[in-house]
């Protein structure tokens, strides 16, 4: 079998393997915090949404990066280089992730927050 075919589809598989595991931790760590401010049902939806955005960006940009061509030396160092690079992506896409479900939180939080507030004036006056 030619080295290069042998290359990419490890890359391919190691990749999505990786990609799988960060995506369930993802979703495990992203329904959590989502579970502090949204019922049941909702958390679970949204983490969910936000899972599967995240699977299609990681999986692209693994699809991507198998198709490049680097400037290195030898059928190892590429496949490397490249799990290199997608790991480096896939760490940006769970920060980025996780950031954005920490906005959601917060954002729900405060929204709690003033209507509580408003409520308290209204039983004040």
């Amino acid at each position: 079998m030619d080295t290069g075919l042998v290359t990419y589809l490890v890359l391919l598989l190691v990749g999505t393997g990786v990609t799988a595991l960060v995506g369930a931790i993802l979703r495990r760590s992203g329904q959590a915090l989502l579970d502090e401010v949204y019922p049941e049902p909702r958390a679970a939806g949204l983490a969910r949404l936000v899972t599967v955005g995240f699977y299609l960006v990681a999986l692209g940009v693994l699809a991507l990066i198998s198709n490049v061509d680097l400037p290195v030396d030898g059928m190892v160092q590429l496949l490397v280089t490249k799990l290199g690079v997608v790991l480096l992506v896939l760490g940006a896409a769970y920060g980025l992730t996780l950031m954005v479900l920490g906005r959601l939180r917060d954002a729900r939080r405060r929204a709690e927050l003033d209507e509580e507030f408003n409520a308290a004036m209204r039983a004040k006056s």
